[in-house]
């Protein structure tokens, strides 16, 4: 197998040699003086020379380390100057000042002003309204006290059945009779005097269901009653009158008699009716009374209330005068305590304005700016060489690899074949 080394050599060459290693530290020393120049060159980038109408602003270097100076125009500088002085004058005077502010916080604030109100004194009790038994009870009329009024007088029994048997019958539907005559007429004037006593009892004050309204109202009944038992008696003294003289001698027998008994009847109704008129009479005259003793109280009643209005319109008007006194006094107390507070930060207030005055104002500059230049990244491009020489290095070995490979199969099929 001595030749197929040899022959492998011819055709094959020598074995790749493998890269050199990169030289990391003077990669990161590179690297270092790189960062180096680039902060020096983002220095003198970043801060400029600054020439303003207030004055300049210039930037030099001793080595690495940056000298800014500042320098005013001279109307700026002598302004600065002025107010320096301004400001010491006031600082001074400020210093002077706290002997006063040191002897009011020595001293524990008092008020010696007026108290606040919190009375308003004593009033009279407010009057409630006047109890009405004071003045008297108000009182209606008792009509038993004036006597009762009498019943109706009780009608007479009149005869009304004659003897009739020796009379001759009046003839059927002759005609309208007398008595349907007289009671026709009679109808109204009794329903127009119904009318017209109504009338009188209501304004006498009588109101139906009171008992004398229907006490008249009663007899105002009866005398109709009668009215029409009367007019009846003549119809039928009327109708008897055209019969038979035997019929005339017998209703005047019965005529006479009822007659008789009518006139004693109308005097009694007489008599109760003026028996009755005298009780309404006295009635009304109590009722009269009655009134004006309840107008009285009433009268009464009503001075007592204004009296004691008046006299609670009187409290609450000295209510609200000693109350308006009482806050009056209280704003007085208010104007008076804040006056004491002010007196007593007035030294305080002077001197933090004399110190807050005496603040110098200089003109206003560029700041001085750092770096930010970013320098060559000369130790990633070492170690992307370094990967670089590597994958070579890895390709042609694996070359060389499969060039050895495929000659020792053709040597080794050679061989066999001898």
């Amino acid at each position: 197998m001595g030749w197929l080394n040899e022959l492998t050599k011819v055709i094959v060459g020598k074995p790749p040699a493998a890269p050199a290693a990169p030289d990391y530290t003077g990669a990161a020393v590179a690297q270092g003086a790189a960062n180096v120049e680039a902060a020096r060159a983002t220095a003198m980038l970043s801060n400029p020379n600054v020439y303003s109408p207030y004055g300049n602003q210039t930037v030099t270097y001793q080595g690495d380390i940056p000298t800014v100076t500042q320098t005013l125009t001279p109307a700026a500088q002598k302004t600065l100057e002025q107010q320096q002085a301004l400001g010491y004058k006031l600082t001074d005077l400020a210093g002077r000042g706290f002997s006063a502010v040191d002897r009011s916080m020595g001293t524990p604030f008092s008020f010696g002003g007026p108290s606040v109100q919190t009375s308003l004194g004593n009033f009279n009790s407010l009057q409630s309204a006047p109890s009405a038994n004071q003045y008297g009870m108000a009182g209606g009329v008792n009509p038993s006290g004036y006597g009762q009024a009498q019943g109706g007088v009780d009608a007479p029994n009149l005869q009304s059945n004659l003897d009739l048997s020796g009379v001759a019958r009046m003839p059927v539907n002759a005609g309208t009779t007398g008595q349907e005559a007289i009671m026709s007429r009679l109808g109204p004037s009794l329903a127009k005097n119904r009318v017209s006593t109504e009338t009188q009892l209501v304004n006498q004050g009588l109101r139906p269901g009171s008992e004398a309204y229907d006490n008249a109202i009663q007899l105002l009944s009866q005398q109709e009653n009668d009215a029409r038992t009367q007019a009846a008696l003549q119809g039928i003294n009327l109708d008897i009158g055209a019969n038979a003289q035997g019929y005339g001698q017998a209703l005047s027998s019965g005529q006479f008699g009822n007659q008789t008994q009518l006139a004693g009847f109308d005097a009694r109704m007489q008599n109760q009716q003026a028996a009755n008129q005298a009780i309404a009479q006295n009635f009304g005259q109590g009722v009269t009374g009655q009134q004006l003793g309840n107008q009285a109280v009433a009268q009464n009643y009503g001075q007592g209330l204004t009296s004691a209005q008046a006299q609670n319109a009187q409290v609450a008007q000295q209510f609200n005068q000693a109350q308006q006194a009482a806050q009056f006094a209280n704003t007085a107390q208010q104007q008076a305590l804040a006056q004491a507070i002010q007196e007593r930060q007035m030294p305080l207030n002077e001197v933090n304005a004399l110190v807050e005055g005496s603040q110098i104002q200089n003109p206003q500059f560029g700041a001085y700016q750092g770096s930010n230049v970013q320098a060559a990244p000369i130790a990633n491009a070492t170690t992307l060489q370094g990967q670089f020489d590597q994958n070579t290095y890895n390709q042609n070995v694996g070359s060389y690899n499969q060039q050895l490979a495929g000659l020792y199969s053709l040597g080794s099929s050679a061989a066999g074949r001898k």
